[in-house]
């Protein structure tokens, strides 16, 4: 019997920042001191955010001012003093859409807020389209954004674990989010042991004020923290003594074959992506639309980035699998519009033959 696993950046998974009421998207970060009537509220609100140290940012409750004169109470939640918005209903829509087309047995996202949100997008978004995942984890991670992993899945979660606090060789948190393991009872009735993780981003805070020797050097201790992190990944499945019925995926932030990764390659796991071919993908009205961008770039891609005038395609997103599983099929359901849709990443899945 076949068990499809994907993985799919969905491209900051917010809930609503109010749960009481939905502002408009027009409010500005600039209005924040005025969402409240005592002094000083947008220091408040910025004292609350979140920082690395503690990623969690403190909800803060605010009282909003109608044009009628009315006032409402809501949360309102804030990342370096500026507010946290939700997902754009359209991009939702969107990405339940492509979700739905996956139907994956066991999903695995990034880039996602909280189990809260998580819990909305499938009750809200994922359920109308017939798309059902009863077991769904998430594990607060590390990010001061908080963009979380998570796994929602058809089949039964027996186990789920957080490696969250794994150290680097300094002692502090070797993941800047987390790596979410968990056991999920397959078909025939034995444990299929997934990872879903999201490793350093190539991002590079204030580029422009830089000089190139200081991005150079920036881009250096990314990839020295992305190597830290996937050999991390090799030494717990080492400490679990775990070698058979493994699939690991995730925004591995680099190529498959980029020394950053040898690590996983060198933990006896295989990288299925790179061999696999692109499907039709649904479009905002739920048409089928083939893969129209086949031609842009030579090698198999999920992601892609385009700044300073220059376009770049990466086979970000993973799936790595023990030797031991047999894969009958591989795909990466292709976006229909160049920019993304609901997301700038494409879903890719595996199709394992348990």
């Amino acid at each position: 019997m076949a068990v499809r696993v994907a993985t799919f950046n969905a491209n900051n998974l917010f809930s609503r920042w109010s749960f009481q009421l939905d502002l408009p998207r027009a409010v500005a970060d600039r209005a924040l001191a005025t969402l409240r009537t005592d002094p000083g509220a947008a220091d408040e609100l910025a004292g609350g955010a979140a920082t690395p140290g503690e990623p969690v940012g403190h909800p803060d409750v605010v009282k909003v001012r109608l044009d009628d004169g009315s006032e409402l109470t809501g949360v309102l939640r804030t990342f370096q003093g500026r507010l946290v918005q939700g997902k754009d209903p359209k991009a939702r829509a969107w990405l339940a859409r492509r979700v739905a087309a996956v139907d994956a047995d066991v999903l695995c996202l990034q880039e996602v807020e909280d189990q809260n949100a998580v819990d909305v997008f499938c009750r809200d978004d994922l359920r109308p389209l017939g798309a059902e995942y009863p077991y769904r984890v998430v594990v607060e991670g590390n990010d001061p954004r908080r963009i979380d992993v998570a796994v929602c899945a058809k089949l039964p979660i027996t186990r789920a674990s957080s490696w969250r606090f794994w150290p680097d060789r300094q002692g502090r948190p070797v993941f800047g989010r987390d790596l979410l393991q968990v056991e999920v009872r397959a078909p025939d009735g034995k444990p299929l042991r997934i990872f879903v993780n999201h490793l350093k981003s190539n991002f590079v805070a204030n580029e422009f004020r830089l000089t190139a020797e200081e991005v150079a050097a920036e881009r250096a201790a990314i990839a020295r923290r992305r190597t830290a992190q996937a050999e991390a990944i090799a030494a717990i499945l080492r400490h679990q003594r775990l070698t058979r019925r493994i699939v690991m995926v995730g925004d591995m932030n680099d190529e498959p074959t980029s020394p950053t990764l040898a690590a996983l390659a060198g933990a006896g796991l295989i990288e299925r992506v790179t061999d696999a071919s692109t499907v039709a993908g649904p479009s905002r009205t739920g048409k089928p639309v083939s893969d129209r961008f086949a031609d842009l770039h030579p090698a198999m891609w999920t992601h892609r980035h385009r700044a300073k005038g220059v376009t770049h395609f990466g086979l970000y997103d993973h799936i790595w699998t023990s030797d031991d599983l047999p894969v009958a099929a591989t795909h990466v359901m292709r976006r229909t519009q160049l920019t993304g849709d609901g997301t700038d990443h494409d879903p890719a899945y595996v199709d394992l033959d348990l």
